[in-house]
């Protein structure tokens, strides 16, 4: 379940949160993964996103099989267990990026939201200059179900956020 053929999905490491740091105050992590501001994380602030722990979020470090690496982390969160709905998130580290690595954590992960948790709906924002990652979740069968228009301003620009969405019943219709 947690396997595929050059990734798996774990549990984080303590080790992992200084890599996480650091890539949290990398522009090219921090401007595709979320909305705040740049910044290097503290680790006090770490420590407690690392030790958050509930029954509606469910995190997953990303890591080579080959050398048991931490290439990134993915998601299902803030589920709303009376509708069965979730939201998804990954974000790889800088070095890790155009190699297959977030498509094979994203089938995992989806695959564990809807036959594991037994979810129907999984949904995830993508900001609009994010080209690589909308490919990406459209090949995997999400649907662009809104905008928010002019959500966030970088570097003096305006940008869209973007809404996908994915049923269970068209995840393994696109299995098929």
């Amino acid at each position: 379940m947690f396997t595929g053929t050059s990734i798996r999905l774990t549990a984080m490491r303590k080790e992992d949160l200084e890599h996480y740091r650091t890539w949290n105050s990398d522009p090219a992590f921090g401007r595709n993964y979320n909305s705040f501001p740049i910044r290097e994380l503290s680790e006090k602030k770490t420590e407690e996103w690392f030790n958050e722990h509930s029954d509606n979020n469910f995190r997953f470090a990303i890591r080579s099989l080959k050398s048991e690496e931490f290439i990134g982390v993915c998601a299902i969160e803030d589920i709303v267990w009376p509708h069965r709905v979730g939201w998804l998130s990954i974000a790889l580290g800088p070095d890790f990026h155009g190699r297959g690595y977030g498509r094979e954590a994203m089938e995992l992960l989806i695959h564990y939201g809807f036959n594991e948790l037994n979810l129907h709906r999984l949904q995830l924002t993508v900001f609009s200059y994010n080209d690589p990652a909308i490919k990406l979740y459209e090949k995997l069968g999400f649907k662009h179900e809104g905008t928010f228009r002019d959500f966030l301003q970088r570097d003096g620009q305006r940008y869209d956020m973007h809404l996908y969405g994915l049923l269970a019943h068209e995840w393994e219709v696109g299995r098929k």
